[in-house]
């Protein structure tokens, strides 16, 4: 969905119920991918990932009339995706574990399905990261979060997101390269 037709979409006179019910529809439609795929990137699995999107569209539905700018919808929303994902791991509480030594490979792609299936390997991989990796990495890589956004959004040190961030791009490196190995 563009920019211009999320305007439209959040312009729609929502005078009735079937306006509203039309609106919402029109909205999720347009943003459920793009809101799954931040959730699953962070909680690291399809089933919670659902549930955390709907848990979002829910959160943007209930706060629509306080939003003022419908134009910043697609910030405003990535940032309700991340926010309700990063709760939902930290309701499981799960801890972080010690990173062994890496060995980085060096491999290049030879075609696009080549591409197409280090991508679903590289995902696979992500997923089985521990949760402070797999949210850190997801939210700089994928979300375009820089540090300091992320520390202040995790409630953590930056030099905290840091280290989980190289001892999580090390871990993912690693868990590819064993992949290599005895895949």
């Amino acid at each position: 969905m563009q920019q211009s037709e999320i305007c439209y979409v959040l312009s729609i006179e929502m005078s009735s119920k079937q306006d509203i019910a039309a609106w919402q529809r029109e909205l999720y439609h347009g943003h459920y991918r793009r809101i799954y795929n931040t959730c699953l990137r962070i909680v690291g699995d399809s089933m919670e990932a659902e549930e955390a999107m709907h848990d979002t569209f829910m959160k943007l539905f209930a706060k629509m009339d306080r939003t003022n700018q419908p134009e910043n919808f697609y910030a405003w929303s990535k940032s309700i995706a991340v926010n309700t994902a990063i709760d939902r791991v930290r309701k499981r509480k799960m801890p972080v574990e010690p990173v062994d030594n890496l060995q980085i490979i060096d491999e290049e792609p030879v075609d696009e399905e080549s591409i197409r299936l280090e991508v679903e390997k590289i995902n696979r991989k992500l997923a089985d990261l521990p949760d402070g990796y797999r949210i850190v990495l997801s939210m700089h890589l994928f979300e375009g979060y820089d540090f300091e956004e992320m520390a202040q959004i995790l409630n953590l040190k930056e030099a905290s997101v840091r280290s989980q961030f190289s001892r999580g791009r090390q871990k993912l490196l690693q868990l590819i390269q064993e992949d290599n190995i005895y895949g």
